[in-house]
């Protein structure tokens, strides 16, 4: 997995919208365009940045392709980000303790 690529993905709204309407349940490329002001095309290309950074995963079933997320890809970026946090909290705990010592100096 790629965090570029995931945030990348997630850093356009359309996307996330996908990501959004995709949590109820798989769905058709159709049904996903269907609410969106933008073509089938344009939602064939978001769902491909989608699919590159491992955020959903397509399969096509007689004519129609389906999009379902891919809970490992979102649970990769969420563990990067909680594990982002952790380092900085502890870096602004010890930069804390250090202001205090320069004070009481």
């Amino acid at each position: 997995m790629n965090l570029e690529s995931t945030f990348t993905a997630l850093a356009d709204p359309n996307r996330r919208a996908l990501l959004k309407r995709l949590e109820t349940g798989e769905q058709t490329l159709s049904d996903l365009a269907s609410p969106l002001p933008i073509s089938l095309m344009a939602i064939q290309k978001h769902v491909h940045v989608l699919e590159k950074a491992e955020l959903v995963k397509t399969s096509k079933i007689g004519r129609s392709r389906y999009v379902r997320l891919r809970i490992d890809g979102l649970r990769y970026a969420a563990d990067w980000m909680q594990n982002a946090e952790a380092r900085w909290n502890a870096a602004l705990d010890r930069l804390e303790e250090v202001l205090e010592e320069e004070k009481q100096k």
